[in-house]
């Protein structure tokens, strides 16, 4: 008899979360759509950023489609050394009339990360898409126009909609006990 099938061991059990299906979904924490919209708008865009960032990490643990950090770390790098040349650029600028010498390479390195922060938004879409295993017909579908346009309130809106909707259909259920 090994100890395995003795009968005063441990109780052998797997303890992980699923990492699939839409129980992954409630792992991303409820937000109000309008306080993500606000910090984005105090924060000056950083917040917008710190949002990506944090669903993510949060992702990347519940779901076994990973986004890759490359992109996410090319990105913030980009914008912490963008923010530092912003604010050199300006000081320069107010204090004499010399103009940075990288000042007219800017615009387009701020397009180009622009674009791949719109591969970035949209990765998170198609994962949550991927856990909640959800199909064009579904009410829960998070539209590619809305996503361009709205952006992280949108999906922080469709992510509050599900999560919304577990908790209405368990109060129901435990009503109708």
């Amino acid at each position: 008899m090994s100890s395995a099938d003795s009968p005063y061991s441990a109780p052998n059990s797997d303890l992980s979360t699923a990492t699939y299906g839409p129980e992954g979904i409630y792992e991303l924490p409820r937000f109000s759509a309008w306080g993500v919209f606000f910090l984005s708008i105090v924060t000056v865009g950083f917040y917008y950023y710190y949002w990506l960032y944090r669903r993510t990490l949060i992702i990347n643990r519940v779901c076994d489609h990973k986004i890759s950090m490359i992109l996410p770390h090319i990105i913030l790098v980009y914008i912490v050394v963008s923010a530092i040349y912003a604010f050199y650029s300006g000081y320069s600028i107010a204090y004499s009339s010399y103009e940075p010498p990288l000042y007219q390479y800017l615009q387009p390195a701020n397009y180009f990360c622009a674009f791949l922060s719109y591969i970035w938004l949209f990765a998170i879409r198609n994962r949550i898409h991927y856990m909640c295993m959800l199909e064009k017909t579904n009410v829960f579908w998070i539209g590619r126009f809305f996503t361009v346009i709205g952006s992280n309130i949108y999906l922080q809106y469709k992510i509050n909609q599900m999560i919304d909707h577990r908790t209405f259909s368990f109060n129901k259920e435990f009503v109708a006990l």
